[in-house]
């Protein structure tokens, strides 16, 4: 299926149908609603629509982090061809906001994040730092720390790390490593609206703590 789509992307400019366009422009609306906190899984959320001819010509920016399509889909669930349009126009968008120098420590940074997803993550993505080597979750910490700005930037927020001390920066990625590996740890599908009590009730109060911070560092970001 990869294979024939990207031969049809290449040999003809063809925009994406009404229909597609409108599945994934719901599906972001959809998406935009939750927790900001959907980034950390590795799906970017957000999405513009381009014509077929630029997609066919910086086909699958997301192959270099993912291998490709199919990889992908047998390593996370409920990934769709959809959802790999998402990642790469989200993607090609990093690459066309950015300068050569922001664009190529994204790309770096996020090799680390994506490849740790692969290695350490759930079948959602998301990773229990708890259970993974300290070295490999600082690891992943440092990368967020630097990442976190890029994505405040390509989604339209001001950055956290300007908006926040330096304290606050830092407590606000601990925050998202938080509510992160409570998902896991509670067997949470981050993808679909839950309630605390859904969550170990040990990890309640972490988790009312992490969000409530997170929020505060939205509003501070509008």
């Amino acid at each position: 299926m990869e294979k024939r789509l990207r031969q049809a992307l290449q040999e003809q400019e063809v925009d994406p149908s009404p229909s597609l366009k409108g599945k994934v422009l719901n599906q972001i609306r959809q998406k935009q609603k939750k927790s900001k906190t959907a980034i950390i899984a590795g799906i970017i959320l957000a999405f513009f629509i381009f014509p077929a001819s630029a997609f066919a010509y910086q086909t699958f920016l997301a192959d270099e982090l993912y291998g490709s399509f199919d990889s992908l889909k047998n390593r996370f669930a409920g990934v769709t061809m959809e959802t790999y349009f998402i990642i790469n126009a989200k993607l090609s968008q990093a690459k066309g906001e950015l300068n050569s120098e922001e664009y190529a420590i994204f790309k770096e940074q996020l090799k680390v994040i994506t490849s740790s997803k692969v290695e350490w993550g759930d079948s959602y993505g998301n990773i229990d730092y708890d259970s993974i080597p300290g070295e490999d979750a600082k690891t992943i910490k440092e990368a967020l720390i630097e990442l976190q700005p890029f994505f405040d930037r390509l989604n339209g927020l001001k950055s956290s790390k300007e908006v926040l001390t330096e304290e606050e920066y830092l407590k606000y990625i601990e925050a998202l490593m938080t509510y992160e590996k409570i998902l896991v740890q509670s067997g949470i599908n981050p993808s679909v609206r839950f309630e605390v009590e859904e969550v170990l009730p040990s990890l309640q109060e972490d988790l009312i703590a992490a969000q409530q911070f997170m929020q505060e560092v939205d509003e501070r970001q509008r």
